[in-house]
């Protein structure tokens, strides 16, 4: 048996041979010492039993009477169940010491028959039932004193056995809960475990669970299998002990638990149990479920265990992963192919054979591969670098705030503002006194945060150095617009609260430079994988500032600081600011100067951690996508892929080892996506493992625009499963990547994925994309719209060789094809006979591709363009050529709307349409030139006024679908009989969620989670608020399903904002 299984098993009599630890001599002396503190909480608990042989016998074993009974010891435990875990341990080594383990299995069996609860202001011991059982908090003490007895007496002598086994005997006539925990001391009484087994289970299944430790037949397991859930069994210590006992009859007992255990630890228990066994039916277990979650993991250890079993069942098992494993396994396996082929059905025979003699993908020679691979460093004698201390350097650079361009106006919009514009039942002045009276009570955290906020300046002026919030409860959302109002007076409260909780705290330090951040952000980037990002962002926001406070604990004394401050100042170097920490140090002298240049020289290949992580059993290499050299030279060998796994598993977000440079340098790139992409589906197989999380971030080293496709899927449910951390760990993965289709992708999800949290940090990471590159978030949407390989006309031709097809896209951007004639098809066709063996396969991939991009983008650039007409946005005329007109999959939709030229103030003077040609054209049909600082729009019907109707006969005309209402919109006016309908319509709730798809947000859950109003952004940096009764909860929208709008009002807006604001909800309650 395994080692841990040994160390867990409750031993029995002629079982596995458990090394038993001898009895504590000084246990009696220590309860002693206990039983002082505790010993009226005893008296108190005998005085209110009202069975008075409980109460007798308790008194008389408090007392230490030499004759006091085994049932008194079990009262004063009882009695004591909920004081102290070490307890349990102190009685049972005094009573084998004092009394004999005749005396301590007795109590034992007495303690399994009582219960202690409150009755009446007081508590008291008293028996139970056959069918009741004690509750964990005050029963937790069974387990462990009868584990220690079960243990001692399996290794008894023959003679004390037989003296227990006579007491217990006489013990089980105390009614069931003796007769179960009897039979669990001692197991090897079989006659007792299976009569108990057909009474425990039907009468009461707590107690059949203590059986799960006694039973050692099929028998006797089938007369409680229907009582005993897969939780309750699943624990180390009941499994190792059900093997004890059963050996691999214990194997459908297991199946039936799979699937109950309600934890990932607990299925992945039962999971290993049945790899451990040598048994056919354990492993058939495991390879009907091979799809599961965690299963993979276990059979791969269940095949190593058991080489010639697992080929022998994988190959008569077939399907997708089952060739897969087999494949894998034939091949680290060749020498056991004769063997076990020999008696096999020819079918099955064949399978192994065929793949054993295929033929090998070409593997290149060690002088092809870069030299990282085949002598990597950790497999050298690490070189060892003398530190070089340069005392008496310190950084005395006063803290700073550096905002980025319009970052301070977006910290305190309207949007950041509006949930904290009022206190709570309290005035500004009382909310004030409660902070700055130490010692009172604290006020409603929400009266704290708004007074920050919004609240008079006289009154929080002079306490935000000193304040500090009862709790941190959306911190990340709130710090921001205070600080944009108090600036460096709020550092002090900044960095308190992003040291405590940096992953959702710590970007609010971005804006600052000050060298106590700089440490900060050093010790956050070596050990926190959470703010990681924000740590590497702060230093490339703050070069200098970083480099002159990090130099002087870098060249400090050897220590934790000084580490983290060396790999600070190299990854600022490797990020471009080579130059600004070398000039930062040689500001600190000559032998700074020197040091710090010594530290940037150093090979970054000898970069490693102190211990290599060991790469886990599924990630065989055979069971991976093999990696190609460029040009054709073959594969790498496998020791050379394990040491890519190993670069992978010590590389950090952000800070890949140095050694993957130069792998992806020499390997093909879509291979080593491909290869990425196959260790993720191990790694998913396995359950998501928290210990290989480098797997994933893998994907971002490696990954390319189809690994982008393949993971977003995924990130967009992840949430749902319990996988939310996940999720957004694999944003900062889209945003690495950083090609056109994975900020596609990640634009997708910040617009529309279902889960708030996800989409909120997915809008963050855009943001921070397009601080990066100098843009608004609209104006990097403009531009993250990819072109698809489409030519400038916006066309795309399929090549198959003999015959071609050409790609157009309708008014919803799905994309069509016509053949040679012009004719339109209903289906691209399949590759056939007679096309071109690469061309046409090629093609016909592509447009599945293209297809499946083109559904991604689409509706939301359609809702993005409806949203600009709506919140009236303009581009100047080049930006319009260029970005709308001049994308040759925009300009599909482009040309089916009409647009407006606005002058400076707003008002419409002149409007045009997009020609086929690309010219634009008014309303006439006359040609119409765009001066290229024109500002330009889409046109809003009612800014049309009489040239509604004639353009809506241009596009009759032109039969030109519109991709949304635009010339036949619906509009409305401040109509008061409109808004009382709307305001007396009774609506689902699920109607006021779907209003998000328009632009609109759900306001801040209040009590128990309760969300009342909607809210909309409209220009002017002004926000409409909507509420709805009866309201209901944040994340079930369940809750009082009918909802109506109450405070509808548009007055004081434009009318095209009134009436946009008028249509959406009168489509919800119509």
């Amino acid at each position: 048996m395994p080692a841990a299984w040994l160390r867990a098993l409750h031993p029995r009599r002629g079982g596995a041979k458990v090394a038993v630890p001898p009895l504590d001599l000084a246990a009696p002396e220590r309860l002693a010492a206990k039983l002082d503190g505790l010993r009226q909480q005893v008296l108190d608990a005998l005085e209110a039993c009202r069975d008075p042989e409980l109460a007798a016998a308790g008194a008389a074993y408090l007392a230490g009477e030499p004759a006091a009974a085994p049932l008194g010891a079990a009262v004063v435990v009882a009695s004591l169940s909920w004081s102290d875990h070490e307890l349990a341990a102190l009685f049972a080594e005094t009573w084998l010491v004092e009394r004999g383990l005749a005396f301590a299995a007795t109590a034992v069996t007495e303690l399994a028959s009582l219960t202690y609860e409150v009755a009446q202001d007081s508590w008291r011991v008293r028996r139970m039932a056959s069918h009741e059982y004690h509750h964990y908090w005050y029963g937790w003490n069974r387990m462990e004193l009868a584990a220690r007895i079960r243990a001692v007496l399996s290794a008894a002598s023959d003679a004390e056995y037989a003296e227990v086994v006579a007491a217990l005997a006489a013990g089980r006539e105390g009614g069931l809960h003796h007769r179960v925990m009897a039979s669990f001391l001692a197991p090897s009484e079989t006659g007792w475990v299976t009569a108990d087994c057909a009474k425990a289970g039907a009468v009461n299944v707590y107690l059949a669970h203590y059986l799960v430790a006694a039973i050692s037949t099929p028998e006797q397991a089938a007369l409680i299998v229907d009582h005993v859930h897969g939780h309750m069994a699943a624990s180390s210590a009941s499994l190792a002990t059900l093997v004890d006992g059963m050996g691999v009859e214990v194997v459908p007992l297991l199946i039936g638990w799979l699937g109950q255990t309600y934890d990932a630890d607990g299925e992945r228990r039962l999971l290993g149990t049945l790899a451990e066994l040598p048994s056919d039916a354990a492993m058939r277990a495991l390879l009907d479920r091979l799809d599961q979650k965690h299963v993979q993991p276990a059979f791969l250890r269940a095949a190593a265990r058991f080489p010639r079993r697992a080929m022998r069942l994988l190959a008569a098992t077939g399907g997708k992963t089952a060739d897969q494993l087999l494949r894998a396994h034939v091949l680290t396996h060749l020498d056991l192919v004769e063997e076990v082929v020999s008696g096999m059905n020819a079918g099955a025979a064949e399978r192994i054979t065929g793949i054993a003699n295929a033929v090998p993908v070409a593997t290149a020679p060690p002088e092809a591969l870069p030299e990282v691979l085949v002598s990597p460093p950790w497999a050298r004698k690490r070189k060892t670098r003398k530190p070089t201390v340069v005392t008496g350097l310190t950084c005395a650079d006063a803290p700073v705030l550096a905002w980025a361009p319009g970052e301070r106006d977006n910290w305190r919009s309207p949007a950041a503002l509006d949930r904290w514009d009022r206190a709570y039942n309290q005035t500004w002045e009382a909310v004030a006194r409660g902070i700055s009276s130490d010692g009172a009570r604290r006020d409603y955290l929400y009266n704290e945060i708004t007074l920050f906020v919004s609240g008079p300046e006289r009154l929080a002026a002079p306490l935000i150095e000193k304040w500090r919030p009862i709790d941190q409860w959306g911190a990340g959302d709130w710090l921001p617009p205070v600080i944009a109002r108090f600036e460096l007076a709020a550092l002090p409260l900044a960095l308190d609260l992003a040291r405590s909780n940096p992953a959702t705290v710590g970007h609010v330090l971005l804006p600052f430079a000050a060298p106590e951040i700089a440490v900060l952000m050093a010790d956050w980037l070596s050990r926190l994988k959470s703010a990681r990002a924000t740590a590497l962002a702060w230093l490339d926001r703050h070069p200098e500032t970083a480099a002159r406070a990090l130099v002087p604990v870098a060249l400090g004394k050897p220590g934790v600081p000084r580490r983290q401050a060396e790999q600070a100042l190299t990854a600022l170097a490797g990020a471009g600011h080579h130059d600004v920490v070398t000039r930062a140090a040689a500001g600190y002298g000559p032998a700074a100067e020197a040091a710090v240049t010594d530290l940037l020289a150093a090979d970054p290949l000898d970069a490693l951690p102190a211990r290599l992580p060991a790469l886990p059993d599924w990630t065989q290499v055979a069971l991976l996508t093999p990696i190609h050299l460029r040009g054709d030279k073959g594969a790498l060998p496998a020791e050379a892929v394990r040491n890519v796994m190993t670069m992978l598993a010590i590389s950090k977000p952000g800070l890949p080892y140095a050694g993957l440079a130069l792998v992806k340098e020499a390997c093909d790139g879509r291979s080593l996506a491909e290869f990425a992409w196959a260790l993720f589906q191990r790694w998913q197989a396995a359950g998501y493992p928290a210990k290989e999380s480098w797997i994933m971030d893998a994907l971002g080293l490696l990954g390319d625009d189809e690994t982008v496709r393949r993971l977003t899927p995924l990130i967009k449910t992840w949430p749902r499963d319990g996988g939310h951390a996940r999720a957004v760990a694999a944003l900062d993965l889209l945003a690495g990547i950083g090609s056109d289709v994975a900020l596609m992708h990640l634009h997708g999800i910040a617009e529309k994925v279902k889960f708030s949290g996800l989409r909120s940090r997915a809008k963050q990471k855009m943001d921070e994309v397009a601080a990066e590159l100098g843009l608004t978030p609209l104006e990097l949407a403009d531009r993250l719209v990819p072109d698809f390989g489409l030519s400038p006309d916006g066309s795309m031709t399929l090549d198959y060789g003999r015959r071609s097809f050409v790609v157009g896209f309708d008014e919803q951007l799905k994309p069509y094809v016509t053949d040679a004639a012009g004719k339109r098809l209903k289906n691209l066709p399949k590759p056939g006979a007679n096309d071109d063996p690469e061309l046409a396969p090629a093609a016909h991939q592509r447009f599945a591709g293209l297809k499946k991009d083109v559904r991604a983008v689409a509706s939301d650039n359609i809702r993005r363009l409806e949203q600009a007409m709506v919140t009236r946005r303009r581009w100047s005329g080049a930006e319009f050529g260029r970005l709308l007109v001049g994308h040759p999959l925009l300009w599909h939709i482009v040309r089916r709307l009409v647009w407006g030229i606005y002058d400076p103030s707003g008002e419409l003077t002149g409007t045009l349409r997009v020609a086929e040609d690309r010219s634009f054209a008014d309303v006439e049909d006359d040609p119409l030139t765009l001066p290229a600082d024109a500002l330009v729009g889409v046109a809003h019907p009612l800014e049309l006024g009489e040239s509604l109707a004639a353009w809506s006969e241009v596009f009759a005309d032109y039969e030109i679908l519109q991709p949304f209402p635009q010339l036949g919109r619906e509009t409305y006016e401040n109509d008061p009989a409109l808004i009382a309908e709307i305001e007396a319509a009774k609506i689902p709730a699920g109607a006021v969620i779907g209003l998000e798809r328009r632009g609109w947000r759900r306001g801040a859950p209040q009590d128990a989670g309760i969300q009342y109003w909607i809210e909309r952004d409209v220009p002017g940096g002004r926000t409409v608020t909507i509420g709805f009764e009866p309201g209901f909860a944040i994340g079930y929208a369940g809750y009082e399903e009918e909802q109506s709008l109450v405070g509808v009002s548009v007055d004081g807006l434009d009318p095209v904002t009134a009436s946009e604001i008028l249509r959406d909800l009168r489509e919800i309650t119509r």
